[in-house]
């Protein structure tokens, strides 16, 4: 019996190969569904939109997890973790962890001692060392060179 479920799930690893998976944006929107789902259960589907509503989202969710386009789906997430962010700084809330900022505007993350920047070229995140002044930065996927003062 544990065999088969060996071969299933390298089976399942294989189909999901090269598909975007789940990130926070299909997380929330799973938890909306769930929510929207739970609050018309309780009405005795009276209200059918948010039936329509909460498979929609469904969908959607499977939709993104199944999809190959990958470059997109990333950008949609980034997008939703931006307005996150703008959201939950209305609240004095900050989101990640206690050292580490993430400030959409200047596409820069501070960490211990490091900074990310993002390749003008293919958008790849690059992390570098911080407080050494203006440097070059080569990116490692697509090798473009630009200088960033650290």
């Amino acid at each position: 019996m544990n065999g088969f479920f060996v071969r299933m799930m390298a089976r399942f690893r294989q189909f999901m190969q090269g598909r975007y998976g789940v990130d926070n944006l299909s997380r929330f929107m799973m938890g909306l569904g769930l929510v929207l789902w739970i609050i018309n259960t309780f009405l005795g589907y009276k209200i059918w939109p948010l039936s329509l509503l909460v498979a929609v989202l469904l969908m959607l969710v499977y939709w993104r997890m199944l999809s190959k386009n990958i470059q997109a789906r990333y950008h949609e997430n980034t997008r939703y973790l931006m307005l996150k962010s703008k959201f939950l700084g209305l609240f004095g809330r900050k989101e990640g962890n206690a050292g580490a900022r993430w400030n959409p505007s200047k596409g820069a993350n501070t960490d211990a001692g490091h900074k990310l920047f993002v390749c003008p070229a293919c958008r790849q995140r690059v992390r570098v060392p911080s407080g050494k002044g203006k440097i070059e930065i080569t990116c490692p996927k697509c090798n473009n060179h630009f200088k960033r003062r650290t």
